[in-house]
């Protein structure tokens, strides 16, 4: 009788530890003082806002193969956290994680007073999207001043998304 139940919450413990959600980890090795100062990822705030922006690129080099229609193509998704001068303090990409935990994914490591939930998120070159959650806000694509920019260069395809947040909520 004691079995069952102690069968059942292990497998809800497992099933906790599969549905989790994902940690994002800043992949910047050291702090830099460089300021981001292309428009699409960055516009300068007040003291008390950081922006939270989205950068994706896509490169196509020809191949000549015609058995494979994505042959040559490259790409990059990141997120990347600005203080109000433009700063870069975190970059994170679901690509470095080593997994595929799905959304939500959190953003915890750089010393905010809040976590960012990062609950939605298209990272198509053509049709960039991401909706966030900081402290009691809710930030998207589309609402105040929230944009996304052309960064494309030569073959890469590359746009920045970008929108302010309050830091302390």
């Amino acid at each position: 009788m004691i079995a069952q139940p102690l069968k059942f919450a292990a497998l809800l413990a497992i099933a906790g530890l599969v549905s989790a959600d994902c940690d994002l980890h800043n992949t910047m090795t050291e702090p830099t003082d460089e300021v981001e100062t292309r428009e699409a990822l960055c516009k300068p705030q007040g003291a008390d806002s950081w922006t939270f922006a989205m950068d994706v690129s896509e490169v196509a080099v020809p191949t000549f193969n015609g058995g494979n229609a994505l042959a040559g193509v490259a790409g990059n998704r990141a997120f990347i956290v600005y203080d109000n001068y433009c700063v870069p303090k975190g970059i994170y990409s679901p690509d470095n994680e080593g997994n595929d935990c799905g959304i939500p994914w959190w953003i915890n490591d750089i010393g905010l007073p809040y976590d960012i939930k990062i609950t939605s998120v298209n990272t198509d070159v053509g049709d960039g999207y991401f909706n966030f959650g900081y402290s009691d806000g809710a930030y998207m694509i589309g609402e105040n001043g929230a944009t996304c920019g052309d960064l494309s260069d030569g073959l890469e395809a590359e746009v920045g998304c970008k929108t302010g947040f309050p830091v302390n909520g």
